[in-house]
């Protein structure tokens, strides 16, 4: 299991220099800062890179740079000890954008405004060094907990439920990999199954044996144009003339010939022309979505099952003649508004974890998620690096 936090950054949101409490006793922020919640944060127990926005060196707007830290920033810690305005405006920020790993902190004794009232603070007292400690380990707490668990604590998005706030996410445009191993502890059986990320664009990726699609259960391809991995297969597998029309749309019509399909099923076709351009043996197309009428296409209740079963078919017998390898699924259902990306790719990637730990001599040795943009890729490396049953191979 990997517990590092290496590269995850936290925003610091604070008053700057000397400032009164509202007992009138002089505070000195910078001290605040530098002497308690930067160590806190830089320990080596967490050893995460803690910034405020007067370290912030560059040229440019300040005001649009605190605006990045704050929307990117893996955690944020906010001290309301002086109720100061500017503070609150940056944590109002804060809980639209992120709902989760925004731990705010106050000096022991300072009120609460009632628009807050809702949040869990933590307060904090610098007296004596025993003081200091303890407050540092309480804070350590709280971040640690709020990455690992990733609950919920902005109060905007707690209130509102469905609100889907519009989120650009970088798409990456290389590709790499972060390839996982079956721990000791998790299986008794020597297993040499690897298991992880691949990022970027699936047009871009040559290395794996079978691509699993992500269809919807009447086993209707998307138009070749469309935005989707269902478009992109249907295209790249058929036969194009020199102008780019599609004159033999063969995994399509090759799928067409099931009819339909029940939610979670599986069926193998061909991969057309993706054998010659891109190494594809076969295409495991997965019923993951359901269309309903007036309502459009929702992922089915449960998509782990398309794991499980694009595994189990990998590892029946009839397969053995394609001799297939390695297998790539896409984080099915998590690009809905209706379903949260996090949970939706950890039943994903546990249903393979699960099938790999029982199965330790399947024939899908390397087993790959697909992240396509920098979301994708920070949900499936905090699953990773969070699950005991794998460990980091290390490049």
């Amino acid at each position: 299991m990997g517990n590092s936090y290496e590269g995850k950054k936290c925003f610091v949101i604070m008053p700057f220099g000397k400032k009164t409490d509202l007992d009138g006793k002089p505070i000195d922020f910078n001290d605040v800062y530098d002497n308690f919640i930067k160590p806190a944060v830089e320990s080596k127990e967490l050893g995460i890179d803690c910034i405020r926005c007067d370290e912030i060196i560059d040229t440019g707007s300040i005001h649009f740079k605190m605006f990045h830290h704050i929307f990117e920033s893996d955690a944020a810690i906010v001290d309301i000890t002086s109720l100061n305005a500017n503070v609150f405006y940056e944590l109002g920020i804060r809980h639209a954008l992120k709902k989760h790993t925004t731990l705010v902190i106050r000096k022991a004794g300072t009120p609460t405004p009632f628009n807050i009232n809702g949040l869990t603070i933590v307060d904090y007292n610098l007296d004596t060094p025993e003081d200091v400690e303890k407050s540092k380990e309480t804070i350590r707490k709280f971040i640690k907990n709020g990455l690992e668990n990733q609950n919920p604590d902005s109060l905007v998005h707690q209130a509102l439920t469905n609100l889907k706030i519009e989120q650009k996410f970088d798409k990456i445009d290389t590709l790499d990999t972060y390839m996982y191993k079956l721990s000791k502890a998790a299986t008794k059986e020597a297993s040499t199954v690897e298991i992880g990320i691949i990022t970027g664009d699936i047009q871009n990726i040559k290395i794996v044996d079978v691509w699993v699609n992500p269809e919807n259960t009447d086993l209707q391809m998307a138009r070749h144009f469309d935005r989707s991995i269902s478009g992109t297969i249907r295209y790249l597998g058929s036969e194009r003339n020199r102008a780019g029309r599609v004159t033999n749309d063969i995994i399509a019509n090759e799928l067409i010939k099931e009819g339909e399909a029940k939610a979670g099923v599986v069926i193998p076709t061909g991969s057309g022309k993706l054998k010659d351009s891109h190494n594809v043996k076969m295409i495991f197309h997965a019923a993951s979505v359901e269309g309903q009428m007036g309502n459009g296409y929702t992922p089915i209740p449960d998509t782990s099952m398309c794991v499980r079963n694009a595994l189990n078919l990998m590892d029946e017998k009839e397969m053995a003649k394609e001799e297939l390898h390695s297998i790539l699924f896409p984080l099915m259902g998590t690009g809905t508004a209706k379903v949260d990306p996090t949970e939706a790719a950890k039943k994903l990637i546990d249903a393979a974890l699960a099938y790999a730990v029982v199965n330790p001599k399947t024939k899908a040795q390397k087993i790959y998620f697909l992240a396509f943009n920098e979301q994708d890729l920070e949900i499936c490396k905090h699953i990773f690096d969070h699950d005991e049953r794998v460990e980091l191979i290390k490049k």
